[in-house]
């Protein structure tokens, strides 16, 4: 694989920002995708997000700001490379008028290994991964930051039903669990902006009884994301070590370091103060992963054989403790969603007494 030159990939690059300009997409892109695009742009021209950002930005602005700090440390170059690609694909997955002239990047990045020891960040991160901050984001929306973005909406422009399973292929039963969970929440959006049709109380009062749902679906999405994400390592690492890297065309570094890592490192973020209760909760969930894999990270085996140990330790750890994540995490996802249907009433009641 030929390394790029930064004359190169800034020729790429401009070309690349220049077409998109014009680009007219047959399919509107979802906003996860119009984000990723902000951020690998912001992080190409301007280096990493600032540390501070102000406390009283709106949601959009939140969200652009998530966008770009989540890719932090990534060099102008890699950032450029990553914005040639992720254009690439958005106009395969969208199309548009003048896709016949898209110009396909011929441009790589170096692979970057990552010192989990030293707390780094990977930009090779799967795609539901790199997500999990802009969901974080609109997570801790406000009941009335809710209802007053509800005011200023309507079905052309829901935020739910625009949005696509962000792991699996496409089309395969990989995607269930997340189709599912994004046909519930679209529902439950659907109600909230359509409820004076046939609900006859104000749309605010519905809306509020519907925000917990709201709030729940955006954790168990993040949810969803991280176990998809942790056992498709193991599925990987498996059917690595019995055919080969060759066959698979993955190593076990290379699972390590792009699956893993990313993994447990946003499980730890997401216990951090400033998230809202509920995405904490998760966090503390999924807490055992952390354990198994920071302990393999930080060298328990590596005198015993290195990352060959650590594949076979890993593996053997998910398909023993698989009734936790196939059994006990579905069942807290039931109750959790079923505290928030009831907790619903009483924000309800808040808002039908004006409080």
């Amino acid at each position: 694989m030929a390394t790029i030159t930064d004359e190169s990939t800034g020729t790429s690059f401009r070309s690349k920002v220049s077409f998109m300009k014009g680009w007219k997409p047959e399919n509107i892109p979802s906003n996860r995708d119009r984000l990723e695009l902000y951020a690998l742009h912001k992080q190409a021209i301007g280096g990493d997000a600032p540390n501070t950002f102000s406390s009283n930005a709106s949601l959009a602005e939140k969200s652009r700001y998530q966008a770009w700090k989540n890719k932090r440390g990534l060099s102008p170059e890699q950032a450029m490379a990553s914005y040639c690609a992720e254009c690439d694909r958005q106009v395969r997955v969208y199309g548009g008028s003048n896709v016949a002239s898209t110009p396909q990047t011929p441009v790589t990045t170096p692979e970057e290994t990552v010192d989990c020891r030293n707390g780094g960040s990977n930009d090779k991160a799967p795609r539901g991964i790199s997500a999990i901050p802009l969901l974080c984001a609109a997570a801790a929306e406000s009941r009335v930051a809710y209802l007053r973005r509800l005011s200023r909406s309507d079905m052309t422009n829901a935020w739910w039903s625009r949005q696509e399973a962000l792991c699996g292929t496409p089309g395969t039963i990989a995607t269930l669990p997340e189709t599912l969970l994004l046909g519930f929440a679209s529902l439950i959006e659907y109600i909230s902006m359509s409820s004076k049709e046939f609900i006859p109380l104000p749309d605010t009062v519905v809306q509020s009884f519907l925000w917990p749902l709201h709030n729940i679906s955006l954790g168990l999405w993040i949810l969803v994301i991280l176990i998809y994400t942790a056992i498709g390592g193991a599925l990987h690492m498996t059917t690595t070590i019995l055919w080969g890297s060759r066959r698979t065309g993955l190593s076990l570094s290379k699972i390590w370091d792009d699956e893993i890592t990313p993994t447990y490192q946003t499980i730890k973020s997401l216990s951090q103060s400033h998230h809202p209760i509920g995405i904490r909760l998760i966090s503390l969930l999924v807490w055992p992963y952390t354990l198994l894999a920071e302990g393999l990270c930080l060298g328990m085996a590596e005198p015993l054989g290195g990352t060959l140990v650590n594949a076979l330790v890993y593996t053997g750890a998910m398909l023993l403790t698989w009734w936790y994540w196939i059994l006990t995490v579905p069942s807290f996802a039931f109750f959790t969603t079923t505290g928030a249907f009831w907790s619903g009433f009483c924000f309800a009641a808040i808002e039908l007494a004006g409080v």
